[in-house]
């Protein structure tokens, strides 16, 4: 299928896993009604609370989670990314983990973030991702379905621009990037960051964000503007900065046209 419709899902998550998995299903459900076959979920989709809360609910988050996502995806018929949410990695750590279901309710794609987020970028909260999660270490795989070759990376991925040249040259099209972007890097680097991506590899950008404050201290968070970026590099589609969803076209016959009309990807001299 050359052209279809994708949806990036915004939410404002907490530590209640069930409630935000049902306000998931309410914009997955809405953006399903208006054409969407593809539709991205961001990090920390089903749960973003403190590093206790998560280790006292690991268990829970990671069965009601996969449940939901194969759910979902059947339910509606749709392939649905799960940007990510911890699964157990066996050594007291955990993976911050991407799924992507088919429309029969199958996973068929499972990345492991790379990248772990170590920084202060001045909003007050020091971030240590390292100290409970595990990186995958390995660049994603990139899976054929009907609506063409996808993958997905995870936040932090967006800085390493060898990651998604390596993408690219595996023939990845359509490329995820769930994200729960902090306001400061976010007001500085979030939509330059996609639209370089898309643009240094042709593919489109599909970048479901978190948004909104995520604790009752009002101490954690996020920028929102969840985006689909172009190949060209043009934004499609821009939430803003409440919860919600929205939706656009992907043409991949225009992808295939601007790849052939400037064929940089194969005048790359250095690997």
């Amino acid at each position: 299928m050359d052209i279809f419709k994708a949806a990036v899902v915004q939410v404002s998550s907490n530590a209640r896993v069930t409630n935000n998995l049902t306000q998931c299903r309410q914009f997955i459900e809405a953006a399903a009604k208006e054409g969407a076959k593809l539709v991205g979920l961001p990090e920390n989709f089903s749960f973003m609370g403190n590093e206790q809360e998560k280790r006292n609910l690991i268990g829970q988050i990671e069965e009601e989670t996969i449940s939901f996502l194969s759910e979902t995806s059947r339910d509606l018929g749709i392939y649905l990314l799960g940007g990510g949410f911890p699964t157990n990695a066996g050594n007291g750590k955990v993976y911050n983990t991407a799924l992507l279901f088919d429309p029969e309710g199958k996973e068929i794609f499972r990345y492991y973030k790379a990248h772990l987020f170590n920084a202060e970028v001045g909003d007050g909260f020091s971030y240590s991702e390292s100290n409970s999660t595990e990186s995958g270490g390995k660049i994603p795989d990139v899976v054929s379905t009907t609506l063409g070759q996808i993958s997905s990376a995870i936040c932090y991925d967006i800085r390493f621009p060898e990651l998604f040249r390596d993408l690219s040259k595996n023939g990845c099209e359509i490329c995820f990037l769930p994200a729960a972007f902090t306001t400061p890097t976010g007001e500085a680097h979030w939509e330059v960051l996609l639209r370089a991506r898309a643009i240094e590899n042709f593919m489109y950008v599909i970048a479901p964000g978190q948004t909104g404050i995520h604790d009752p201290h009002g101490t954690r968070k996020t920028y929102g503007h969840s985006l689909i970026v172009s190949p060209w590099g043009e934004v499609l589609a821009d939430v803003g900065t409440d919860p919600g969803y929205a939706v656009c076209e992907i043409d991949l016959t225009k992808l295939h046209e601007i790849r052939a009309k400037l064929p940089s990807l194969k005048h790359r001299l250095f690997s």
